[in-house]
C-alpha cells in the first residue's frame, strides 16, 4: 500500500512540474518598450498613447489624429509558431486602437503582418520563427486611445515545420493588375514617409505588408513595357485596406476571390460588392499605386494610369534575377580542353556590340501635371 501510495505522490509531483514548464513560456513584457514612435507618447509604466500634436491620419480626407509605434524585434530562445497576445486598451467611442504582430526566423525576412490582433487571442505564422514584432496604431477624432500591459508568449503548436527557409524558397509570385500614379506630394504614407517630388514607392491595398519608414521589409517588383524596377511599399490604398489579392485564396481577406484578383477590379468589372471597395464606389480599377519617380522617370508612362505586372517579392525569389542568372549560365559554356598543345586560334577582330552605342538623346521632360491628388484615394 505504501509503494503504491508513493508511486501516487510522484505522479503529482511530475504533473505540477510538467504543469509549470508549460505555463512558464518565455514571454515579453517590458515595463517600457523600445522602438520607433511616430506621433506617440510612451510613458514609463509602458502606456502608448497619441501625443497632442500627432498629424492627420494618412489618406484623403485626413481626419483625425494618427500615431503608430513599432516595437524593437524580439529574439526568442525557442522556435516559435503562434503568440498569444495580450493587452489592455482604452478606446474611446471616437478611437481605433489596432495591434499587429509578425514573425521572422532570422530578423530580417518578415511574414506579413496579422493584423487587428484582439487582446487574448492568437497569431499563428506558417514558417518557424525566433523573432517577433509587434505594431500598434492609433486613430481618433477626439479623446486619445491607449494601450499597455501588452504581453507577447510564444508557443509550438505544430510538430513540424514545411517553411522554406530550410530549403530554396520558391519564386515571388506576379500578378497583371491595373496601376494608378500616386502624386500627393507632400503628404505623409501609411508609415510616416513624406512623399517627395520624383519618389520612388508603391501603396498596396492591405495595411499587413507595410513596410517600416525607410524599411524594406516588404518590396515588389514592377514590370511595364519590358522595364523594371523594385520598390518599397510605403503606403496603404488606394481602395481598400484589407485586401490580400497576391495570398492563396484561403488566405484572403476576400476569400470568396481568386488569388491574383483585386477585389477593387471583381467590383469594377463584376459588381463584387455591389460595384463598392472599402473606401467607396469603385469609378475606374486600380490595385497598386505607384510614386512619380517610377512613374515618369523610370517607366515614361503618359497618363495616370497604365496595367502593370507586379511581383511580391517577399513572398520568395524574384523570377527576373532567376531569369538572369540562368541565361548567364547558359552564356558560358564550360571550357574544353584543346588537344595536344595546339594553340588557339586567334580572337576575331571584336565587333561593336549594340549596347555600346551612344543612345539618342532623350526627348525633353514633360511638365508633370502638377502635384496631382491620386484620384484612387476614396
Amino acid at each position: 500500500m505504501r509503494r503504491v501510495a508513493d508511486s501516487l505522490v510522484r505522479g503529482i509531483i511530475a504533473f505540477a512540474v510538467l504543469f509549470v514548464c508549460a505555463v512558464s513560456l518565455p514571454a515579453y513584457a517590458a515595463a517600457r518598450p523600445a522602438g520607433a514612435a511616430d506621433g506617440v507618447i510612451v510613458a514609463s509604466d509602458g502606456r502608448i498613447t497619441l501625443a497632442p500634436d500627432a498629424l492627420p491620419a494618412p489618406g484623403a480626407d485626413g481626419a483625425g489624429r494618427y500615431g503608430v509605434f513599432v516595437g524593437e524585434a524580439i529574439r526568442y530562445a525557442s522556435v516559435f509558431d503562434t503568440l498569444r497576445v495580450e493587452y489592455t486598451a482604452h478606446t474611446p467611442r471616437t478611437a481605433q486602437v489596432s495591434l499587429d504582430v509578425r514573425a521572422s526566423a532570422d530578423g530580417m525576412r518578415w511574414t506579413p503582418w496579422v493584423v487587428d490582433v484582439a487582446p487574448g487571442a492568437t497569431a499563428r505564422f506558417d514558417r518557424p520563427a525566433r523573432f517577433a514584432q509587434y505594431r500598434v496604431r492609433l486613430l481618433t477624432r477626439g479623446e486619445s486611445p491607449s494601450l499597455h500591459a501588452l504581453r507577447l508568449t510564444p508557443d509550438r503548436s505544430a510538430p513540424s515545420f514545411t517553411a522554406f527557409e530550410d530549403g530554396q524558397p520558391p519564386v515571388a509570385p506576379t500578378f497583371t493588375v491595373h496601376a494608378t500614379r500616386l502624386g500627393l506630394v507632400g503628404r505623409r504614407t501609411a508609415n510616416g514617409h513624406r512623399i517627395a517630388k520624383r519618389d520612388r514607392f508603391v501603396a498596396l491595398p492591405c495595411v499587413c505588408v507595410l513596410s517600416s519608414r525607410g524599411g524594406n521589409e516588404y518590396m515588389v517588383r514592377i514590370t511595364y513595357n519590358g522595364r523594371s524596377v523594385v520598390a518599397p511599399v510605403y503606403d496603404v490604398g488606394p481602395w481598400n485596406t484589407r485586401d490580400n489579392y497576391w495570398d492563396p485564396q484561403d488566405r484572403r481577406f476576400f476569400s470568396d476571390l481568386r488569388q491574383g484578383w483585386p477585389q477593387d477590379h471583381a467590383a469594377f468589372f463584376e459588381g463584387h460588392n455591389n460595384g463598392r471597395a472599402q473606401h467607396g464606389r469603385v469609378r475606374f480599377p486600380t490595385a497598386i499605386d505607384i510614386a512619380d519617380g517610377i512613374w515618369w522617370d523610370d517607366f515614361g508612362i503618359k497618363g495616370d494610369r497604365a496595367v502593370v505586372d507586379v511581383t511580391f517579392l517577399w513572398m520568395g525569389r524574384d523570377p527576373l534575377e532567376s531569369q538572369v542568372e540562368s541565361q548567364a549560365d547558359a552564356e558560358t559554356p564550360p571550357a574544353e580542353a584543346l588537344p595536344g598543345d595546339a594553340t588557339p586560334p586567334d580572337d576575331p577582330p571584336a565587333e561593336a556590340l549594340p549596347g555600346d552605342a551612344t543612345p539618342p538623346d532623350d526627348p525633353p521632360a514633360e511638365a508633370p501635371p502638377g502635384d496631382g491628388d491620386n484620384a484612387g484615394d476614396g
